[in-house]
């Protein structure tokens, strides 16, 4: 189960389910942002359209009703009657029916409760409208009631939302308005009473009586500085805690957009819209779950759907893996075992044209490759045993050639024959350190001691003319060099330098310590050579003379040190042609420990 969960296959399906998921998600909830801004949009200018209709319905009404105040104001039988210019019966009767026909001829006059004109000291009085035989009677002793209605005389605009003063059992709220009554038309005229408006609040909740309020939202009517909420009956309520203005569009330019908190903390939208000039407004909330409700289903059946969706992708994915990627890699694993258990055959039914066919192809050349280089292999180790049994066979002779050269120095001893004697000896012993040494590094007083042998045997060869000195530093015995560092040199100083010059001359080894480096010298006063023979012999392109060791020239000497050291260590050679030929072997410096040095006889 842990591998089938961790398998490619399996993987994969998860990105694509996951991609497709994020992608889709991402989609939808940009889809649903987009939706919900627009639903906001739709919602509030829905409201903002439906509170203008309300209030262009209502403001016909208060416009009405302002005209009968205006008309009170300025009527000249009216203010005759309330100045008291005409004091006679008729005069009184003339001025109520003429305010009464005004009354009854307005529109609004089942909503208009009250028309009451008084004169300054309240002495003088009229009233008419449909509300005046209702509730406690209007005369000179009850006229003082109008007393607590705020008057702003200079305005147009209603004054404000009170209980019917009138009333004192069951009272209700009424919507009134005050204006001056002149003693004449025009500026300059003197105030001789006033007038009040009192209106039922129907006029405003019969307007709104089909008003459609989505849920969780309410309708508000703000008039001088308080607001009440419209639902059936005016209910004062408290003013939102803040409100900040939105940047959302409206139709009309006096409709405001606010966010608002009220009281309890919950937060809201309000859409306000003025009737008229009246200085009442009109307002409708927006709860959070009115906006959310228009798109909540929605995200619901489209996640749903995203789900479902994410699903078959899936299957559809597995479905498409299993059949192009699944079969073929089992295939490739079932021949991989084969592999691994020895069948190195060939199977063409796993190269398929397309990229897994490229890894069976692969794995093809490779069980051919393996199986090649297993027979190679063993015919590489049949030679190597073949070559270790002529080995075994050709160890006689380094013996028995030692032994044979220790019976003639012995007679060359017996008869005299000192130089035959050393000279079979030096040879004896350079032989014997050939043969069984298999150290790399070596103390340099073993390497001087095959040097000083194989020099034995040139100097009897060229006849004693041939001298070498060495000049060691002191402390340097057991400084470790390669085997076979200096032998090459002595033979190249030798077969080049002086035996082209007639056989005679002086060899000069050095051994100095510089900081961290062994620097050997040679030197021989034979020919020299040209710079290009110089660079041939460290390149392994030397020609000349067949010696004891040949083949281990100076170009393999400098190979072979700076494989063991690295590139700023090896051989240089200084020379000048006719004159001398140097030498020079650097390395770094290294003593071997008592308990490794070897025993050199």
């Amino acid at each position: 189960m842990r591998r089938r969960f961790g398998s490619i296959k399996f993987r994969v399906v998860a990105v694509v389910v996951l991609f497709t998921l994020t992608s889709a998600l991402a989609s939808v909830s940009l889809s649903l942002r987009h939706f919900q801004r627009s639903a906001r949009e739709g919602l509030l200018q829905s409201a903002e359209f439906n509170l203008n209709l309300v209030a262009g319905v209502v403001n016909r009404d208060l416009d009405a009703l302002g005209a009968l105040r205006d008309w009170c104001g300025v009527d000249g039988s009216v203010s005759g009657y309330v100045s008291g210019s005409s004091t006679g019966v008729a005069d009184g009767i003339r001025a109520f029916s003429a305010m009464n026909g005004q009354v009854q001829l307005n529109r609004a006059y089942q909503y208009l409760l009250r028309t009451v004109a008084v004169s300054q000291d309240y002495q003088r009085i009229l009233q008419c409208g449909s509300g005046t035989t209702a509730g406690i009677p209007l005369n000179p002793y009850t006229i003082n009631r109008l007393e607590g209605l705020e008057r702003d005389l200079g305005s147009d605009q209603w004054s404000g939302v009170i209980t019917d003063p009138f009333t004192d059992v069951g009272g209700t709220h009424i919507l009134y308005s005050c204006g001056p009554i002149t003693s004449g038309t025009g500026r300059g005229h003197p105030e001789v009473g006033t007038v009040f408006l009192m209106v039922s609040t129907a006029l405003i909740t019969d307007s709104i009586a089909s008003y459609q309020l989505p849920e969780g939202c309410h309708l508000w009517l703000t008039v001088g500085g308080r607001s009440f909420v419209l639902d059936g009956a005016l209910s004062p309520i408290e003013s939102p805690v803040s409100s900040t203005p939105t940047a959302d569009e409206t139709f009309n330019v006096n409709t405001r957009v606010t966010q608002c908190t009220g009281a309890d903390g919950v937060e809201f939208l309000s859409v306000s819209c003025p009737i008229g000039g009246s200085g009442l407004w009109l307002t409708q909330t927006i709860s959070p779950k009115a906006l959310n409700a228009s798109f909540q289903g929605l995200y619901g059946s489209q996640l749903l759907l995203l789900v479902l969706c994410s699903i078959l992708i899936g299957a559809v994915v597995l479905w498409l893996l299993s059949r192009t990627i699944n079969r073929p890699i089992l295939r490739l694993q079932a021949r991989m075992d084969a592999i691994s258990q020895g069948d190195f055959s060939p199977d063409p039914s796993i190269e398929w044209d397309n990229e897994l066919g490229d890894v069976g192809r692969g794995i093809n050349h490779l069980s051919h490759s393996v199986e090649e280089l297993m027979e190679r292999r063993l015919a590489d180790e049949k030679a190597r045993q073949e070559l270790e049994y002529q080995m075994l066979q050709s160890q006689i002779n380094p013996h028995f050639l030692y032994n044979s050269l220790n019976s003639i120095k012995w007679m060359a001893t017996i008869q005299n024959a000192d130089g035959i004697a050393e000279m079979i000896t030096s040879l004896a012993h350079l032989l014997k350190n050939a043969s069984k040494g298999q150290q790399s590094l070596i103390p340099l007083s073993a390497e001087l001691d095959l040097l000083r042998n194989y020099f034995v045997i040139q100097k009897y060869r060229y006849g004693g003319a041939i001298v070498m000195s060495e000049d060691i530093e002191p402390g340097l015995d057991r400084a470790l060099i390669p085997r076979f560092t200096l032998q090459p040199l002595l033979e190249n100083a030798i077969f080049h330098g002086i035996e082209p010059k007639g056989g005679a001359g002086t060899i000069a080894l050095t051994a100095r310590r510089t900081g961290d480096e062994l620097e050997l010298t040679m030197t021989d006063d034979g020919v020299g050579m040209e710079p290009d023979q110089a660079a041939a012999l460290l390149s392994g392109e030397e020609t000349g003379p067949v010696g004891l060791f040949r083949k281990i020239g100076l170009s393999n000497v400098h190979r072979r040190i700076q494989y063991e050291f690295g590139t700023g260590y090896g051989l240089s050679i200084d020379s000048r042609l006719g004159s001398y030929t140097r030498v020079t072997v650097c390395l770094p410096f290294a003593q071997d420990r008592p308990r490794e040095k070897e025993e050199m006889s």
